[in-house]
């Protein structure tokens, strides 16, 4: 298997921080549709006066997951958006990597993630009208909107979150067919969106 390298510089933390070389973490990331493995560097920082340590981490990364929040948010869609339960879909990649990630693996980036489906709903629809200016968002999102509430499973008539986050799922897909831009790229773009725009 050929390995995928990234090095992610960061930003230095504050005054008195120093860098300090580098930790890695391998995980698997979404890249042209395929699952890939990547191993990411990512800059270590040293807090001289105290000692501490603190690393950069770039908004996909997602801590203690050896997933990208990209692959997240595809399999998300790919389940929150179908009308049969999870054990009835298949993910894009299937064919190269059946059971990756694994169906409990799913059920846990649903949980980790649904909390947040305003912000995510927020950011991804600001991100989105900022690329596509000044021509209007609509311009990429099919005709009709979100596909209505009798086309949901079980798991997004039961949850207001879940809901919400089928709502943002459907949005980054529809971006990333419509627009030259990677899932990773764009929910970048849209955490940095929603936090300037939502209070903390």
């Amino acid at each position: 298997m050929r390995i995928n390298e990234a090095v992610w510089e960061g930003e230095r933390p504050g005054q008195g921080w120093h860098a300090h070389g580098w930790t890695s973490k391998g995980l698997w990331v979404v890249d042209a549709d395929r699952l890939v493995w990547l191993k990411l560097r990512k800059r270590r920082w040293l807090h001289v006066a105290t000692g501490t340590t603190c690393h950069s981490r770039p908004d996909w990364d997602v801590p203690n997951s050896p997933y990208g929040l990209d692959v997240a948010f595809y399999v998300l869609g790919v389940w929150l958006l179908a009308v049969h339960g999870l054990h009835h879909v298949a993910w894009p990649w299937s064919a190269q990597h059946a059971e990756r990630p694994s169906r409990r693996t799913a059920q846990r980036m649903l949980q980790r993630i649904a909390p947040d489906a305003d912000r995510w709903l927020t950011g991804l629809r600001l991100a989105l009208s900022d690329l596509v200016a000044p021509r209007p968002l609509e311009e990429i999102l099919p005709a009709g909107g979100i596909p209505p509430p009798e086309g949901c499973n079980h798991v997004t008539q039961g949850s207001a979150h879940a809901c919400k986050l089928r709502g943002a799922v459907w949005i980054a897909n529809c971006g990333v067919r419509s627009l030259p831009i990677s899932m990773r790229r764009l929910l970048g773009v849209a955490r940095r969106r929603a936090a300037e725009h939502l209070p903390q």
